[in-house]
């Protein structure tokens, strides 16, 4: 392998370790409703209407397992917990801000380059 080539993979490795500890794209959503502060499990549920209870706790499970959000025991009686984000994620804010300009930018209908908004919208209907 060329040296240049080497030095391409570098690049890329920091990249791609973000990447794994982010995992998916409910992941950032979650974050993004945490960095207003403390939730409740069924807040979350209630602020992201697509998402359901048990991807929702997967998601969650896994933030947790990452170090990018903590669970708290609010009470025992009744049982409720909260979710915030740990330092790790508070740091992922400026970032989790720049995808929610670009997204307003680009892939927002009526806006931006309407070959990205017809990929979006295309990715949608598959989901469904």
């Amino acid at each position: 392998m060329t040296e240049m080539k080497h030095e391409e993979e570098r690049q890329i490795c920091p990249m791609v370790a973000a990447a794994k500890i982010l995992g998916s794209m409910w992941s950032l959503v979650v974050i993004s409703y945490l960095t207003t502060g403390p939730k409740g499990f069924n807040e979350l549920l209630r602020l992201i209407p697509s998402l359901n209870s048990k991807t929702l706790s997967r998601t969650l499970k896994a933030l947790q397992s990452r170090g990018l959000v903590k669970r708290n025991v609010v009470s025992l009686q009744p049982f409720a917990v909260s979710y915030s984000l740990t330092p790790m994620a508070e740091d992922l804010k400026p970032l989790l801000e720049g995808l929610r300009r670009w997204s307003v930018k680009w892939l927002s209908e009526g806006s931006g380059d309407q070959a990205a908004v017809k990929a979006m919208a295309n990715v949608r209907r598959a989901k469904n």
